[in-house]
Formats: structure tokens, sequence, C-alpha cells
């Protein structure tokens, strides 16, 4: 049985880890072979592993056990095994206790001595390259790298923040951080304002009007870290990905200093004081996954636990997961009961709705939220009822009247990722920023860029 996976990119190669539980039994015959292929198959598609050929390296309990070594082409399609289309190699290791770091160098000899001829030419070539590259870096001081280190606003508690869901629906691509454009040592970033004009803005100014837009300024200020992490990760994932950013909530909201002087009135000093701290204690650094910038998705308030990106856009994200979150209860909208007409629900469901129609919510997902909604022959996802009607959350109960049916919903927002709230309630009963952001984003690294 395979109880947890790490996939990796490494010099060029794709390394897929297993890890399998200790009572895992490896027979030598052909039908339990088959049977390993295709439980490995069927593993990588229920997870959406972005995994088309090359290594796979068993685990069990920290012993590395053995490899196989995969052809992409064959692979590609998550096909069946069968006994010798799929494997071109299989290497059984001398059992013994490594760490992960030395699984993944073992895992990368194993290649390179699959193809030694072609590494020792490419490593000729490639020391040439980076020894150019390495001279022309000095010449123009025109680089960043990163290193690992240890280490909504409209003030009305109603906003929920709306982080580009359809990108963040998009199929899992593992991508290689990309050294950033950097000018006189800053970052900067293409920004679209409303009025379709186009800005370039310095990446630690723009992420002071994100975190004064999208983060009531009133909350901890290691909240607000939390949050100016996050909104530099998602900005620099869609600098990675060449995308033009947006000032309006399609991306992340932004505003000028001018304009949260408008939003913040007589608190302008004060607010804008303890933002720009929040920002430039922590400057430059990211959340990353597999050294990939993570997929920066955060919302307003949980029901108490947060949703698994699976349950709402169909893809599995490993930091992307339903934790708790129990300090959303005290947002004073926590729960917000909201009556709907049958005419109006008749219109936005497209058939007939009365006090007689029967409709039934059914299961929970493991964030706790509505699973299906059953109405007559009409079968929906409880966040798509929730899209199509304007609920403020897929987690909500239903209560029939003379006029309409009233949705008692509870916290704000689609619930993946980050919850502000909660996030404020942790920072206030004593947790640091990334304590915080390692709690609602797990198996993440707090990453530092560097000019």
């Amino acid at each position: 049985m395979i109880s947890n996976y790490r996939f990796l990119h490494t010099n060029g190669k794709d390394i897929l880890i297993l890890y399998l539980d200790f009572n895992y039994e490896f027979g030598g015959n052909d039908s339990k072979k088959k049977g390993l292929k295709e439980e490995i198959s069927e593993y990588i598609r229920n997870n959406k592993i972005n995994f088309h050929g090359g290594i796979i390296t068993f685990v069990v309990g920290g012993v590395m056990i053995g490899n196989v070594i995969f052809n992409n082409n064959q692979f590609m399609n998550y096909k069946p095994f069968d006994n010798n289309d799929y494997v071109s190699n299989v290497i059984v290791n001398k059992i013994e206790k490594v760490k992960n770091e030395e699984i993944i160098d073992k895992s990368i000899n194993i290649l390179e001595k699959k193809e030694e001829k072609n590494v020792v030419n490419n490593k000729k070539e490639d020391s040439k390259k980076v020894e150019k590259k390495t001279q022309t870096v000095k010449a123009n001081a025109n680089t960043s790298k990163v290193v690992e280190t240890n280490i909504n606003n409209d003030n009305s508690n109603n906003k929920e923040v709306q982080v580009n869901e359809k990108e963040a629906s998009n199929e899992i691509k593992e991508e290689t951080l990309k050294v950033e454009d950097i000018q006189d040592n800053k970052t900067y970033i293409n920004l679209q304002r409303k009025n379709g004009s186009l800005q370039k803005i310095e990446l630690e100014e723009y992420i002071v009007g994100v975190v004064g837009a999208e983060m009531p300024a009133l909350f901890n200020i290691e909240a607000l870290k939390a949050q100016a992490i996050i909104a530099r990760t998602y900005a620099l994932k869609a600098k990675a990905k060449g995308r033009t950013l947006k000032d309006n909530e399609s991306n992340q909201s932004y505003k000028t200093n001018e304009e949260l002087q408008v939003l913040w009135g007589g608190n302008y000093n004060s607010y804008y004081t303890k933002v720009k701290m929040a920002v430039n204690e922590t400057e430059g650094m990211v959340l990353t996954y597999n050294g990939n910038y993570i997929e920066a998705v955060y919302h307003s308030t949980s029901n108490g636990m947060t949703e698994s990106s699976v349950n709402v856009w169909g893809n599995y994200y490993p930091y992307l997961v339903s934790v708790s979150s129990k300090y959303d209860n005290f947002n004073v909208s926590f729960s917000v009961s909201r009556e709907i007409s049958y005419q109006e629900l008749t219109n936005k469901l497209g058939f007939y709705i009365n006090k007689e129609t029967i409709i039934e919510l059914n299961g929970k997902t493991s964030g706790n939220r509505v699973e299906s909604v059953k109405i007559d022959d009409h079968v929906y996802k409880g966040i798509d009822f929730r899209n199509i009607l304007g609920l403020r959350s897929a987690d909500f109960d239903i209560e029939f009247t003379d006029n309409g049916i009233i949705f008692t919903t509870r916290g704000y927002g689609h619930g993946v990722g980050l919850s502000q709230y909660g996030a404020n309630g942790m920072a206030k009963n004593g947790y640091n920023y990334e304590t915080i952001l390692k709690h609602y984003y797990p198996g993440v690294n707090l990453t530092k860029k560097t000019g």
C-alpha cells in the first residue's frame, strides 16, 4: 500500500519517491509485479501527480529498497502497465537507512549511470555555459536567486477574497522557480489598472498596496505578515508564468497610497506604518513546495475547517488540504442568514421552485461543507450550488418559508488555503506568521529570494 509520495524535478530529471507501508508484499511472480505497476498508475492518477516518466524510488520505513525506470512515451497516458512495455530497467539497491536527500542523490545517480555517456558529454558543455553565464552575471549584476531560510478590505468584515479561482482550477504544473528580472537590485512587476493602463511597480511597493486592499489593517501584525508573504508568492508565480497582474479581484486587489488614504481616512498614517512594517519584515519571503511557488489561494473566513482544493476545483495539491481553523467564529459575520425568494431561485436555477419542492443536502466534504444538493432530478456539487446562488460559503442549512428559502451559511469564501480571520485569531493568540502559514499550507517551505 502506497502511503505517501514526493515528486521532484532535479537536474532535469523527474523523480517520484513512493513511501510504502511496512506490510507491503513484493511478490516474485508476474501477476504480483503487474499488480504493483497498476497500483502505481492508479496512485499517480488519483493524486494527479504530474509525472510522465523517469525514475520511481521505493522507500519503506526510511529504507530505500529499489528503483524502477519508466519509459516516458508509454507512461504519459497512464495506461495500465503490461509486463514489459513500460519498464525499461529494475534496479534493487543494497538495503540501507537513508535520508530523503540521500534517496534523491541515489536516484539521480541511477539515471546518470544509465545515461553515462550523454552525461559526460553534456557536463563539458554545461561547464562552459555555466562559466560563461557566471561571468556575464558578475559583469551585469542583473540576477537574483532563491535561497532557503529557517525561518479585503472594505473593513466591513464581509469582503470575500477572490484570488483568481479560475487560475487555481488549472491542472497542476510543476515548474522550476525562475530568476526574476532585476533593475537596480529591485524586482518589478507589470500591473494592469482598472482604466486599462499598464504600470511597472516595484514588487515590495506593490505588496503594500495588496495587503492594504486585501486584509483589514486593524488585524494583528503577524497576520499581516502572513498575508504579505502570500501576496508576494502569488505575484512572483504570475510573473514566472509571464502573466500580467490586474488590480481587481480577478487576481489580487491593489490600492495606491492615494486610494488607501480614502479607504483608511484618519487612520491612514498608523495603518500605513503597520502594513509597511509587515511587508518590510518579510521582504522577499515566499512559499514554495518542492522548489516551486505554491498556489497562494486564501479566503476571508472558514467554517472551522479549511477545504481541500480537490473538493473545490477538482485538483489535488498536497499543501491545500483540510486543516482546522478554530478562530473563525470570532468574526461577527461568521454565521449569516439570507432569504432567497422562490422566484429568484427559479430564475437562477432555471426551473420552478416553490414551498413543496424537495431539496436534499447530501454528504459532507473533508472541510465539513455540503457535498451535493439534489432538487428533483437535478444534482449539484455543493460548491457549484453556492456559486449559482451567490451564497457566502458552501456550508449552509436551509429553511422553507412562505416566500422563499432561508440559507444560513457559516464562513465566507471558497475555504481553500489560509483563512484571514483564522490567521488573525492565531496571531492574537501568540502564533507568529511562519507557524500560521505552515498550519494553513502544510508541508510548504518559507523561502527568501535575495538580490
